[in-house]
């Protein structure tokens, strides 16, 4: 049976029923007690707008009891940030648990770690957590929590409303019916913005989709902005964590050019320091960097592998392609809340639009044309062979382009002329290889996506 837990790049998930068990549970909420325990302190639990989530998160508070952990215990559904920050400030809590599967589809649930500093949970935790889990089996049946639960929101809304300025522009929302909804809409509202929300309820099936703000998902928020005529438009995650928006126009704005204009506004204020990107961020951000004379540092993708660097205190701005941003004023930690209120913020001070913004951004530094595409892999064939594949098409000169330098930090990143890119990694969450690429144009984009589909599909 434990076989069927596999922590990845963001916690453990699994599909539910088949992976993801109340037996599974048991397990990893056992050991994950049994860490606590150890640490001397408590644990909170968060969850989200899942098909049983909140069973789920009642059942883990349930087995962490018994292990003779406190546990605090969220009394409704909330974005994955608020457990982060809940942690961070309790005075005795050392971790923190939410239960969500973040953007996956339905099917899916999971078990996401909060360390005490308020971000992912480190990869030494990680294993010491789940050391021995193949030792264990479930014993305690289905119990459920009976002591007292909690709302945390407003405490987690003041860092919200901190940033937030008043203002009278039109903010359209799709929460993808997750939990950004309806704490977003409620401190937009408080400060004056006219909200049109979109899925701002909970449908454990997501409306028959998986809740990722990818650019095939955002057709009805587009519209939205178009008929309302909104001034931004943004799109959340399941548990709010990330984030893509569309401009005053309707017109899609990558989490690629999303980073790349907080960046340029950060960076134009005077305010100094590194900005952390995945491997599969936008050349943009290294040109805007390179002009203001600050470091870029490029990790693997995952959050963990990001906030330790936001941990230092010597970093303004990261953020990977998934559109997790986090700042340096804020939680080790993305969110979706946050840097949508940043933005409106940016926009507010600055009195402009944000497709106005990114107009003068890219006229400076040149267009983000991004795709990525998700492939099943060929059963019998490892990543590895697929790597190995288009290294060879690189070496005998049958890549499309020139290349000038290759990265392999996470998966096979292929460096071209004018800074083009493509990335070809195995997920860390899902059964897929997903295959990332960038130019200044779709049409060069679209070629170098078919060229790391053609590797992927081994033709």
């Amino acid at each position: 049976m434990t076989d069927k837990i596999k922590f990845g790049t963001d916690g453990w998930r699994g599909i539910i029923a088949k992976d993801f068990t109340f037996g599974n549970l048991e397990i990893v909420a056992r050991r994950t007690a049994r860490w606590i325990k150890d640490k001397g302190g408590e644990v909170c639990i968060g969850y989200d707008n899942r098909f049983l989530s909140p069973e789920y998160a009642s059942f883990a508070a349930a087995v962490m009891e018994k292990e003779g952990v406190k546990v605090d215990l969220s009394s409704k559904p909330v974005p994955t940030p608020c457990v982060s920050h809940r942690v961070k400030n309790s005075d005795s809590a050392v971790l923190g648990v939410m239960i969500t599967a973040s953007h996956n589809g339905p099917e899916y649930n999971g078990f996401k770690i909060k360390e005490k500093y308020g971000g992912s949970a480190s990869q030494e935790t990680t294993l010491e957590i789940t050391s021995g889990l193949e030792n264990n089996s479930p014993s305690c049946g289905i119990l459920e929590f009976k002591g007292q639960k909690n709302d945390w929101t407003e405490d987690y809304l003041d860092e919200v409303r901190r940033v937030l300025p008043g203002g009278n522009a039109s903010v359209a929302c799709d929460f993808m019916y997750g939990t950004g909804a309806p704490y977003f809409e409620q401190v937009l509202e408080e400060k004056g913005y006219t909200v049109v929300p979109l899925h701002n309820w909970r449908d454990p099936l997501f409306g028959g989709r998986s809740p990722e703000p990818k650019p095939q998902s955002l057709k009805e928020l587009s519209e939205a902005v178009i008929k309302n005529r909104a001034d931004i438009g943004f799109a959340l995650d399941g548990d709010s964590d990330r984030i893509a928006a569309v401009d005053e126009n309707g017109k899609y704005l990558s989490p690629q050019v999303i980073l790349s204009v907080l960046a340029e506004d950060v960076l134009s204020r005077g305010i100094k320091g590194k900005i952390i990107m995945a491997v599969a961020g936008s050349y943009l951000v290294g040109r805007i960097a390179a002009e203001y004379g600050v470091d870029v540092e490029i990790v693997p993708i995952g959050f963990k592998n990001i906030c330790p660097h936001l941990l230092k205190g010597d970093t303004v701005l990261a953020g990977e392609e998934s559109g997790g941003i986090g700042f340096g004023d804020y939680l080790p930690e993305r969110d979706a809340i946050y840097a949508a209120s940043k933005m409106i913020e940016m926009c507010q001070r600055r009195g402009k639009k944000i497709g106005e913004i990114w107009k003068e951004v890219s006229g400076k530094y040149g267009n983000s044309a991004y795709l990525r595409n998700d492939i099943k892999i060929t059963p019998g064939i490892s990543p590895s062979e697929i790597l190995d594949k288009i290294k060879k098409k690189i070496e005998n000169g049958s890549f499309p382009f020139k290349v000038k330098s290759t990265l392999a930090l996470d998966g096979l990143r292929i460096i071209m002329e004018n800074d083009k890119w493509l990335l070809i990694r195995p997920s860390g969450t899902e059964p897929v290889v997903r295959i990332y690429a960038e130019s200044e144009t779709m049409e060069e984009t679209e070629v170098l996506l078919a060229e790391g589909q053609k590797a992927v599909l081994y033709k």
